[in-house]
């Protein structure tokens, strides 16, 4: 723009360097102020500081700017860097400078009523908010309702925002979701008996109002009472209801009564056979049951019935141009189910018929990398590792998530084939996928530690820790990988205690606190502490640490008779072979 040119109600929108399009100037009310090259120089260094990481000089510029020319485009901008770098008592400062330039404008009134909000000043806010909830048409005001209460919920006056809704929804108290509202607010101040109170008003006024419901559900045995009896009574009068019917099962699954939630799908089911979703409920509750050959049976007719459904709407979409009342939009996905099947015929080493299942996941589920992981895990069961690598390296990832997920799994693929180069390899690849993954950065470790790349592993556990100071297996591993080397060993101590108080109980971590010990020479901590993680998880690797631990002591009967169990167990564990060949020990 040409230096000189004055700012009208009749200029184009302004666009800024990154490719950012401020508000058009016929929408708010401007300054009639020329543009200097000082100002346009100004605009640009501060979209560049931004483009370079600095968001601070970039906002008092704006700041600066906005209080100078009084444009309100320059407050709007400010204000969003604030919010871009969460420091919302700077986007206030401008959020409320916005509103003063632009006094008619909406949107700016809404920035500054939810950044009020956010900064605790509800009472400035109320006015704003009862203006905008005003303006909801009467078929929008029950989700607008909820909607107040959840922005309302994010900032930190609990209590003086269930004081802010009750003001605001005085006319609404007919509607379920005031009451709803207030609830879910008082849950927020530790008004238990508050909220339920609430819910129970929401549930009085629409007995089959399944959020107040499910939040009962979840505030202990007596509200979960009282939604059923709510549920219940409507069901009771309303018998094709399926919604409500629906609603009932859940609540009684929240209550843990698997028979009567059972009855309602099979009602469901049985008005309505060519519905499928009752049919995946009563999969998951026979799978809970453990009653394998009647899940079979209902996911074999859920993903049947999925099939048919999904050719139908297909069909009638084609044949009307793909405007088949919206059928193509309700695809039903039966991935779920094929998992569900799979993990069956897996459990009675029915391989082929596990992979037959997964192979019908198709390319457009959310099931579908899960699926591809499922046949490798198959192949990892026969030892077939290299297909197994092969399958996981051909499944082309659709997301970054779906691209960490399967390098993830193809490394374990590997690790389990005894490739430990190549599973670091692959790990150390998948790092600047998701650099702040704790889980990643020990799946790294561990295949570090596998390569003796000692250094590297501690790096990574210390990365893990640095990301999760509450992840009791990376102290865990680091102690024990110093413990197992014989070095700093006060240190491997001292981190495999803070694993046990993070996880007291855990059998992993008690063997290595007995092995710690052994190390330090105290014998008989070692042997008591090996003993209760062996009792803890039976298991060869704890098993071998007892007995060398016993042996050393000179209990060699003691030491045999646990490493027979720990062989029955698994007799090719390495630690338990390495162990009987140093001992010179030979289990008959």
């Amino acid at each position: 723009m040409p230096t000189g040119t004055a700012i009208s109600t009749r200029a184009a929108a302004v666009m800024m360097p990154n490719g950012r399009t401020l508000p058009s100037e016929d929408t708010i009310d401007l300054p009639n102020r020329e543009l200097t090259s000082q100002i346009v120089f100004q605009v640009l260094a501060a979209e560049v500081a931004l483009q370079r990481g600095q968001p601070a000089p970039a906002y008092q510029t704006y700041l600066s700017l906005a209080r100078s020319t009084q444009d309100p485009r320059m407050a709007q901008r400010a204000a969003e860097i604030a919010v871009s770098v969460q420091s919302p008592s700077d986007a206030l400062t401008a959020a409320r400078l916005w509103r003063q330039y632009a006094p008619h404008s909406e949107q700016a009134a809404q920035f500054d009523a939810t950044l009020l909000v956010l900064n605790g000043y509800l009472d400035e806010a109320k006015p704003l908010l009862a203006r905008q909830l005003a303006a909801v048409s009467d078929a929008d005001r029950g989700a607008a309702i909820l909607s107040l209460q959840d922005l309302i919920g994010r900032g930190p006056d609990h209590i003086g925002g269930i004081r802010v809704l009750r003001e605001l929804l005085q006319d609404d108290m007919s509607r379920p979701e005031a009451p709803t509202a207030i609830g879910r607010q008082q849950l927020l101040s530790d008004d238990q008996p508050g909220a339920r109170k609430s819910f129970n008003a929401a549930l009085t006024l629409k007995p089959d109002y399944a959020p107040a419901a499910l939040l009962l559900a979840q505030m202990g045995a007596d509200a979960r009472h009282d939604a059923i009896a709510s549920v219940s009574g409507y069901v009771q009068q309303h018998q094709k209801d399926r919604e409500a019917r629906f609603l009932l099962a859940q609540l009684y699954l929240a209550d843990n009564q698997i028979d009567p939630a059972r009855k309602q799908f099979e009602t469901l089911h049985r008005a309505n056979p060519s519905d499928p979703a009752p049919l995946f409920a009563l999969g998951l509750l026979s799978m809970q049951l453990k009653q394998q050959a009647d899940a079979e049976k209902y996911f074999t007719q859920y993903a049947d019935q999925a099939a048919r459904l999904n050719a139908a709407a297909q069909s009638a979409s084609t044949a009307s141009g793909g405007t088949a009342n919206g059928l193509v939009a309700r695809h039903i996905d039966g991935g779920p189910a094929y998992l569900y099947l799979a993990q069956i015929a897996a459990e009675r080493k029915d391989y082929s018929a596990a992979d037959a299942w997964l192979r019908k996941v198709d390319l457009n589920s959310t099931q579908y990398v899960p699926a591809q992981i499922g046949r490798a895990e198959l192949l990892v069961q026969q030892k077939h590792y290299d297909q197994a690598d092969a399958l996981l390296s051909n499944v082309q990832p659709r997301t970054g998530a779906e691209a960490l997920t399967l390098g993830r799994a193809d490394a374990s693929v590997l690790m389990q084939a005894g490739k430990y180069d190549q599973a670091e390899q692959r790990l150390a690849a998948l790092i600047p996928l998701a650099p702040t993954d704790p889980d990643l950065a020990y799946d790294y470790a561990m295949a570090a530690e596998r390569n003796a790349h000692y250094q590297l592993m501690e790096t990574q556990l210390r990365r893990v820790i640095a990301l999760d100071p509450t992840n009791a297996q990376a102290y865990n591993a680091l102690g024990y990988s110093l413990a197992d080397r014989g070095i700093r060993l006060e240190e491997a101590d001292k981190l495999i205690q803070k694993a046990m108080s993070l996880a007291p109980g855990d059998a992993y971590i008690t063997d290595s606190a007995g092995w710690v010990k052994y190390k330090l020479g105290d014998k008989d901590q070692a042997v008591t502490l090996l003993r209760r993680a062996y009792q803890i998880q039976p298991n060869a690797e704890i098993g071998a640490h007892l007995a060398e631990v016993l042996w050393s002591q000179g209990k060699q009967d003691d030491a045999r008779q646990v490493l027979r169990s720990a062989q029955q167990l698994d007799p090719t564990n390495d630690t338990l072979l390495n162990v009987m060949s140093r001992l010179k020990v030979t289990i008959e």
